[in-house]
């Protein structure tokens, strides 16, 4: 009688050997999504790519960086009911920015803090940077706006001369003659304005092709 408790401690070690197998073969599942009051959609005209093209490298300038015409399209978001929304830039490319500092991109003079994006990469060179906004911004049929950013996800907001499409904000309308808060609306208008300067052509590899590259993503932000 005396095997009984040595099989009965085998039989236990044997089972927490089994359990502790079995635990460590897991899965972790999330369930995540995010319920809104409405659906919206933002849609650039003719696409979402914004090509400049062919470029003569004969056009670039050796030892100062070349700005690009601006580009402009419509932009415009569509809503099956009124929502506040703002949008939310993300530059796919941040790596890859060169400041062209005293260039006047898109109405404003580059500066060390002004907010770009990149254009990408080229080796090891970065081909340069852009910057994006929205202008004659309506609502709902033609109701005149004010812009707000928000450098803080929506707590406070302030009312720019333009309104910037960039990392550092969100941007939103807001009443014309109202405080400085997002308006609800159905569909709004505007015109998409992007423009691009090249880095210094001595940084580039000129003899051969080089390919401008940046990407930035332009969602949705449910206030």
């Amino acid at each position: 009688m005396k095997h009984k408790p040595g099989k009965a401690l085998a039989l236990a070690a044997l089972a927490l050997t089994v359990n502790t197998a079995t635990a460590a073969d897991s899965v972790d599942v999330k369930v995540i999504g995010t319920i809104v009051p409405t659906a919206c959609k933002p849609e650039i005209a003719g696409g979402s790519t914004i090509d400049y093209g062919t470029i003569k490298a004969s056009d670039i300038v050796l030892d100062d960086y070349t700005v690009l015409p601006r580009k402009t399209v419509d932009f415009t978001i569509t809503c099956d009911a009124p929502a506040k929304v703002a949008l939310k830039t993300i530059d796919v490319k941040s790596d890859a920015m060169v400041r062209p500092i005293g260039k006047n991109i898109l109405t404003v003079v580059v500066t060390e803090t002004t907010p770009l994006q990149g254009l990408g990469m080229d080796g090891t060179s970065k081909i340069g940077a852009y910057r994006m906004l929205l202008s004659g911004v309506t609502v709902d049929g033609g109701t005149s706006v004010k812009n707000l950013l928000s450098a803080d996800g929506g707590k406070s907001w302030s009312k720019p001369v333009y309104l910037w499409l960039s990392p550092d904000y969100i941007a939103s309308v807001g009443a014309a003659a109202g405080d400085n808060t997002p308006l609800a609306f159905t569909t709004l208008s505007g015109t998409f304005q992007l423009q691009a300067a090249i880095n210094k052509g001595s940084e580039l590899d000129l003899t051969k092709a080089v390919h401008l590259d940046g990407q930035s993503t332009v969602e949705l932000y449910y206030l």
